[in-house]
């Protein structure tokens, strides 16, 4: 536990860090979360380090053999070991300021990582096909504010997405599947087996083989949920607290304190946006105002001194912004204005304003 990282190359470079990353199991887990909870300043080089390390999916997008990918891991070994002698470069070489070189260094080391990663991966390549394989570019859709698309994924997956988010996926899966989220979407699996279906959506990683479910992970809120229709799920977090949940279940992700929770859900809360039904249940005010804006492609604006204790429960379905506005402003006592795609919300007075 001695081992104090400066920066991501160094995990990097980290033998107990490679295996970890390339195949992780309960052991290796326990090291690394030990780890993190006695260095939780170092928590954004582990995070960083990861994900540069996860995002080059070698193995996955070439359909690599796993004893060749460990010869890419013991390249990495040897490049930890001859890492002393590295350290004796002379920096007078280098004419940068001291704050260049802070930047630059651990940065060119990092390179030289991956360096090492892609020169082993297309050395095997050349030997054993003649030929390198084209790695597949990756797909990027956004559904802006105010709208819901469905798309249809590689393998024939099914997902719906909702407004103000973005789905990533591959061109194609031959390989794992493997699909990135910011916001929250609806997605129905074609079974596979051999081919578990991943999704990762800030910190939390969802794995599936064929199911139906929906992922809320938008950022900025305060908490992300992953609820199942049919089949079961596996759900994982950054800080390594996993549940396996099943129909009718739901994991709940607390931003502020990093925990966990399984229990049931409200299908027309979490899912019934696919229906155009806007369910809240119990929700802050600033949330309900935020589902509000990415529903309706408007922003919310506040008058000095306007505040709403407490939580909100309500439901529309299918409903203008006018009319569910009318519904809350009974119920609160406020006034709003609608108008060039802001709504101003003010307290009640004795002549409302007009609405455009």
């Amino acid at each position: 536990m001695s081992f104090e990282p400066k920066d991501e190359a160094d995990l990097l470079k980290h033998p107990l860090f490679i295996k970890w990353i390339s195949g992780s199991s309960v052991e290796l887990d326990d090291y690394w979360n030990n780890w993190l909870k006695k260095n939780p300043e170092k928590k954004v080089f582990l995070i960083r380090a990861k994900d540069l390390a996860e995002s080059l999916s070698w193995k996955e997008q070439h359909r690599m053999p796993t004893e060749d990918f460990s010869r890419i891991k013991d390249n990495l070994m040897l490049y930890h070991a001859k890492q002393a002698q590295y350290q004796e470069i002379d920096r007078s070489h280098f004419r940068h300021s001291n704050s260049m070189k802070k930047w630059w260094l651990p940065m060119a080391a990092a390179v030289l990582v991956m360096g090492l990663l892609v020169l082993s991966y297309f050395e095997i390549g050349d030997a054993e096909q003649g030929k390198s394989q084209q790695v597949d570019e990756w797909i990027v859709k956004k559904v802006p504010k105010g709208m819901k698309k469905v798309f249809r994924l590689p393998d024939g997956s099914q997902v719906t997405v909702n407004s103000d988010s973005e789905i990533r996926f591959p061109s194609s899966f031959e390989g794992a599947r493997t699909v990135e989220l910011e916001g929250q979407a609806f997605f129905e699996v074609v079974k596979d087996p051999d081919r578990p279906f991943r999704v990762k959506s800030g910190q939390l990683y969802t794995t599936v083989l064929g199911t139906s479910f929906d992922i809320g992970a938008y950022p900025g809120d305060k908490g992300f949920h992953v609820a199942v229709v049919t089949g079961k799920v596996a759900v994982r977090t950054d800080n390594g607290v996993s549940a396996t949940i099943f129909p009718d279940e739901a994991t709940f992700f607390d931003i502020d304190d990093q925990s966990l929770t399984k229990g049931t859900y409200d299908y027309d809360q979490l899912i019934g946006w696919k229906e155009r039904i806007l369910k809240f249940r119990e929700e802050s005010y600033q949330h309900v105002f935020d589902r509000l804006a990415r529903w309706y492609n408007v922003d919310f604006e506040l008058a000095e001194g306007v505040e709403f204790p407490g939580k909100y429960s309500g439901e529309f379905k299918n409903e203008s912004l006018e009319n569910v506005l009318k519904g809350m402003e009974y119920s609160l006592k406020f006034t709003y204005e609608i108008q060039n795609g802001k709504v101003r919300i003010s307290n009640k007075t004795s002549n409302r304003p007009g609405v455009e």
